[in-house]
């Protein structure tokens, strides 16, 4: 495959589409507080630390994309409550992924060590394996290949191009539960970054060339990611200095997450037969599609039969 080829990939590849919904930090606390049963205004707000203003803007978009619908729960004046629609429950499994990534790679002590599995009463943690062969899911024994042809590369809109800088308005009521992960992926950037080296792009210049994103951003995105050590930047040559960019075992741990993204945007926000990307699981060689089961009972999760031990 050529440069252009996977820059096409990368670019219009379900993963970048869920990004352009869902890869914001202020999103995914409003999903992380929705899912956890906060469902007001003022209370997103106070737990989240979002000003007003963001919070009613990612509330809309979320409303916008079927995400969330309102459900009033007070006559005079009206007041509305925020629920998740079908579309909104589908992204359980992502915040799963995301949840047991925190637990296994954050020093917050307030993430709960592990959550209870209604169906068969035992704490567990979320497996993701494979729905054909049943085999845990290992980013090395996934492989890719184009749908189709893509004639063009989707830009990105340059609202994207910045990493958020804002921080929580509010004090002690914010909840900052998940933020270390937010701090990897909490961006629309970052998370293109992370899903070109799972493609398999290395080095700065492929890198670049493949995202079409600016210098200046992609060394900021690449000094994050560093810095938390999701990849290492490894010398490869000295005259020129040349470095690759490698993921670290805590970076591969993330593709669950990816792969959630990944699935969540084919049944929700790829349209039939608009494939672009093939996933196949080498143990099996078969097509990839997951199955995110309990560990002790191997049931199927769902939100509803999930519980924790949180305060709100």
């Amino acid at each position: 495959m050529t440069q252009d080829d996977i820059s096409a990939l990368i670019l219009n590849s379900p993963v970048a589409r869920s990004l352009a919904v869902i890869g914001d930090r202020w999103t995914f606390l409003i999903l992380r507080d929705v899912f956890l049963g906060v469902r007001r205004f003022e209370d997103l707000r106070r737990r989240s630390g979002a000003a007003r203003g963001t919070l009613t803007s990612r509330l809309s978009k979320l409303l916008d994309n079927d995400i969330l619908y309102k459900k009033p729960y007070q006559a005079s004046p009206v007041r509305h409550e925020y629920r998740l629609t079908q579309k909104g429950l589908g992204i359980y499994s992502f915040v799963l992924a995301v949840w047991d990534w925190e637990t296994r790679w954050s020093k917050e002590s307030s993430i709960p060590p592990a959550l209870t599995h209604k169906r068969c009463g035992h704490t567990m943690r979320p497996v993701f394996r494979c729905g054909a062969c049943h085999q845990p899911i290992r980013l090395h024994e996934v492989i890719y290949s184009p749908a189709r042809v893509l004639a063009k590369v989707e830009k990105l809109p340059p609202r994207s191009q910045r990493r958020s800088k804002s921080s929580p308005t509010s004090g002690g009521d914010v909840d900052r539960r998940f933020f270390h992960v937010l701090d990897v992926i909490g961006d629309r950037w970052t998370g293109l970054v992370l899903a070109a080296l799972y493609f398999g792009l290395n080095y700065y210049d492929e890198l670049g060339a493949g995202l079409g994103i600016a210098t200046n951003i992609l060394s900021d995105r690449l000094k994050l990611l560093t810095r938390v050590g999701v990849v290492q930047r490894v010398r490869c040559q000295d005259q020129p200095g040349r470095y690759r960019y490698r993921l670290t075992e805590k970076g591969a741990d993330l593709y669950a997450s990816a792969l959630q993204m990944h699935e969540w945007a084919m049944v929700w926000l790829v349209e039939k037969n608009r494939q672009t990307v093939n996933l196949k699981h080498l143990p099996c060689n078969r097509k990839l599609k997951s199955e995110v089961v309990c560990s002790a009972c191997d049931g199927a999760l769902i939100a509803s039969e999930v519980s924790y031990q949180w305060n709100l």
